[in-house]
């Protein structure tokens, strides 16, 4: 049986629908779900199959309902971690009850069990110290929606939750990556989503077949809970999840299949000309290639490694989107636009190293061998406005 396994990680959480969107788009299915924290609330709405809840709820899920009028265009990790801090001094962590009335509206206890998707959250049990692992089927219908608050109650920033007199807070702090209560529930192999958030992360008691999918790129802070934070997440979701599955290209960036080959056949034979006429003597190439940390391959093979890099770097320079699905002419074509528009430190150095590319200043091989990342990715730029 294979499971999905969700981990905790706050309003990184919205990640894991953009995971479910891309799994339901592979269609890859799954017998077992088991969360902790937000991937519990992630996972009930999974179990009952309701991904337009799941979206709803993300987009409704937001600061100024933790807060009031107070967070309103709070987006300063800082300060938010301060108002946090602040109700944790003044009433013992912030009351979530607000949240627990969007959770009661669009979960459905009935739905979860009646799925054939098994379901399995975790807790800890401050009372008796002692974690709770448990099924949908040990859940009495009363409590599990409280039992969905409780393996979310990350405390401090969220007040501890009572459930019939006895204090739980966050799974978190028992197990985060709730791998083993897979285990336990059947599993035999599992796609785990670890959002890389605070949490003990235990390990497997068995070897199983996994894939493992996690962000490639910074989600937003694990507190800061707004409507287009969300949005950014669940397209990284989706598009991280379609690159493990080999059906996207790229790491930070997502590009269509073959958009790498095709690009590396249209620009990279004439980069790969200006790289050596640039660097023109042998003594020049060793120190280059030394300083980049390529010393044991050619100057010729160079790009074979690092090409991606170099595209990744430029597109990061040059503050492109990185939710977009790229091909070979709309990256290229993006990039040309930034570079013509943006008026960041990053891109005027670009521009500068640019120029004495094109116009082959005197020093510039010094200033190639004191900044060759630069020099490689104004190459590319050079090379593709170029062509």
């Amino acid at each position: 049986m294979r499971a999905l396994v969700l981990s905790g990680g706050g309003s990184k959480g919205s990640y894991q629908i953009g995971v479910w969107k891309a799994l339901k788009k592979l269609h890859i299915k799954f017998d077992i779900v088991t969360g902790t924290s937000i991937g519990a609330l992630n996972g009930a709405l999974i179990t009952q199959k309701s991904y337009r809840k799941a979206l709803k709820l993300w987009n409704n899920v937001n600061l100024e309902l933790l807060f009031g009028e107070q967070a309103a265009n709070k987006t300063n990790d800082i300060d938010i971690m301060k108002m946090y801090g602040k109700e944790f001094i003044k009433n013992g962590g912030m009351d979530v009850k607000e949240i627990e009335k969007l959770i009661a509206k669009e979960i459905n206890y009935k739905k979860v069990l009646r799925s054939k998707i098994d379901f399995g959250l975790v807790t800890y049990n401050l009372t008796n110290k002692k974690p709770i692992e448990i099924t949908k089927k040990e859940i009495p219908q009363k409590l599990f929606a409280d039992y969905l608050m409780a393996s979310a109650s990350c405390y401090p920033a969220f007040k501890q939750k009572n459930i019939e007199g006895e204090q739980y807070i966050d799974g978190g702090f028992f197990d985060n990556l709730p791998i083993n209560l897979a285990i336990k529930m059947g599993a035999d192999e599992i796609i785990a989503v670890d959002l890389s958030a605070p949490g003990l992360n235990k390990k497997p008691t068995k070897n199983l077949p996994t894939i493992k999918i996690k962000p490639n790129n910074k989600l937003t802070n694990f507190l800061n809970f707004n409507g287009e934070g969300a949005k950014r997440n669940i397209k990284l979701g989706y598009n991280d999840t379609l690159k493990k599955y080999h059906k996207l290209e790229g790491k930070h960036y997502s590009f269509k299949t073959g958009t790498l080959k095709a690009n590396y056949k249209k620009h990279f034979e004439t980069y790969e000309y200006l790289l050596s006429n640039i660097l023109n003597s042998e003594k020049i190439k060793k120190d280059f290639l030394k300083i980049i940390k390529l010393s044991n391959i050619s100057i010729e093979n160079v790009l074979d490694k690092i090409n991606l890099k170099i595209m990744e770097s430029v597109a990061k320079d040059l503050n492109l989107d990185e939710t977009k699905i790229y091909t070979e002419r709309k990256f290229n074509k993006r990039l040309k636009k930034k570079l013509k528009t943006e008026q960041t430190k990053k891109c005027n150095q670009l521009k500068t190293m640019i120029t004495d590319i094109k116009e082959n200043k005197k020093g510039i091989k010094r200033k190639i061998l004191l900044n060759p990342w630069l020099f490689l990715k104004a190459l590319y730029l050079y090379t593709i406005c170029e062509v």
